[in-house]
Formats: structure tokens, sequence, C-alpha cells
């Protein structure tokens, strides 16, 4: 039997689903509402009747998931995101799935001035196999706050590996 295709990255958008209002201002923003009921985050003093319009919100990033069979029954995982803007914080976590059982695998949140997080981690004593590693999107935990206050959750990329 031929060897299993090495992975390759997979990319997903990641999506903006609100504002952190307590994060916006600790970093000198605010975060307003248009009258249409559209909240978006300016830098504190931006005169009011500057007002964003015809903007298409949603689109704050992107995420990725890449799993790698390494041999000795382990696996790297190797996830992360890349935001518009710095992060004031994360939370993030991968899933785990192989034919033996599923396992999380948390990264803890720290602030970050360009915007691009890489995560990396080696797991170890897996069942021989297919495995599946998932970082889920929205509503689960796997977000960023950027210093604005937007809070951006992962499109949900996963990748699979064979696990020898």
């Amino acid at each position: 039997m031929d060897a299993p295709p090495v992975g390759e990255v997979v990319e997903v958008v990641m999506n903006a689903v609100g504002y952190d209002a307590d994060v916006a201002t600790a970093n000198g923003y605010e975060v307003r509402t248009r009258p249409d009921g559209i909240q978006y985050s300016v830098k504190r003093g931006t005169p009011a009747e500057v007002i964003p319009m015809d903007v298409v919100s949603g689109n704050c990033g992107r995420s990725w998931m890449w799993l790698d069979g390494i041999g000795g029954r382990s696996v790297r995982i190797n996830t992360g995101f890349h935001v518009r803007d710095a992060v004031s914080t994360f939370s993030w976590t991968a899933t785990l799935s192989d034919t033996g059982e599923t396992t999380k695998h948390d990264f803890p949140g720290f602030y970050d001035a360009d915007g691009y997080v890489d995560l990396n981690r080696i797991v170890g004593d897996l069942s021989v196999g297919y495995a599946r590693a998932t970082v889920y999107g929205f509503p689960f935990r796997n977000y960023a706050v950027l210093v604005d206050g937007t809070v951006c959750y992962s499109g949900g990329p996963s990748d699979d590996a064979y696990i020898t």
C-alpha cells in the first residue's frame, strides 16, 4: 500500500462577531453604533460625525490548521491565525481525534503586536491510523480579541494525517 499523502495547511476566514468594549477602551478605542444598529470601533477622540458606511464587516483575518504525522505514533499540530490588527488576547484549542480517543490541546493567549500568531505542539502516544485536528469556530472558544475590541472567531479549519 502506498503511503498516505503529506498534508497541507488548511486555511479559512476568521469572522468578526462583535466587540469587547473594555478591551477597546483599554487600548484607546471606543465602540460606537451607527444609526442602522451596526457597531464599529474608532480611535478615542474621533469626531462623532465620522461614521463608516458601506463597509462589509466579517472578515478580520485567516486561521489555519496543519497536522503532520511525524512517526513514532506522534503528530505535530501547527495552528494559528493572522488578523488585521494587534491582538489583545486570544483563546485557542485544537481538538485532536485519532482512532483511540479525542483530546483537546489548549494554547494560552497573549498580546501579539503584529497579529500573526503561530502555535505548535508535538503530541505523542497516539493510536496508529488516521487522525484529524480541528480548531472549531463560533460559538466555540477559538477567538482573538483585537486591540480595537473586535472579537474574531476561527472559521473552523481542520486537517488530517496518518499516524505511524
